[in-house]
């Protein structure tokens, strides 16, 4: 060991070389290392910036289609509920904003799982919407769409949270695929 430190203090020339000259010649690899490990730092950061932004915008779309899907237009209403369960299939969510995606589900399917001998509201009658309006009657069709994308998000939001699915809910995602 002691040939080796002897070596590397003596020049060509048989002079002795200072612990600066060792160090100047060591410079540039300091200086590479210490790009390299900049460059490495800068790079996640990157990435964790970029997805914060996917995530902002995920979210950005999430509550549009949160409002659509708590609209008293139908076809807004059905069009909201199937991008609520694209976005709900998406690894950007957590598991905390698929549950409050899942909400959305809970009306449209709490009206198909009403037995149909026992309306809330009797013939000819319009059911009130938010803020005690009047909605008519929408066509059944729509009515069939909107409920079968309800049941849609919720399979997906179940799957995604490690829940049951309830059997009729499952049926009716099914029902027209």
């Amino acid at each position: 060991m002691e040939n080796l430190i002897m070596a590397v203090r003596e020049s060509a020339s048989g002079q002795d070389v200072g612990w600066w000259e060792i160090l100047g010649a060591l410079t540039p690899l300091a200086t590479l290392l210490a790009a390299a490990i900049a460059g490495t730092i800068a790079w996640q950061a990157l990435k964790q910036r970029s997805l914060a932004d996917r995530r902002a915008e995920w979210w950005g779309r999430a509550q549009w289609a949160l409002n659509a899907a708590l609209s008293e237009d139908p076809a807004l209403k059905e069009t909201g509920l199937g991008i609520l369960g694209i976005l709900a299939t998406s690894s950007l969510a957590t598991d905390e904003e698929i549950e409050i995606l899942s909400v959305a589900a809970v009306q449209p399917l709490a009206q198909a799982s009403r037995p149909s001998a026992l309306p809330e509201h009797g013939p000819g009658q319009a059911e009130q919407g938010p803020g005690g309006q009047q909605r008519k009657d929408w066509p059944a069709e729509a009515e069939g769409r909107i409920v079968r994308r309800a049941a849609k998000l919720q399979v997906v939001t179940d799957r995604r949270l490690g829940r049951p699915t309830q059997e009729w809910v499952r049926r009716l995602a099914a029902d027209g695929t």
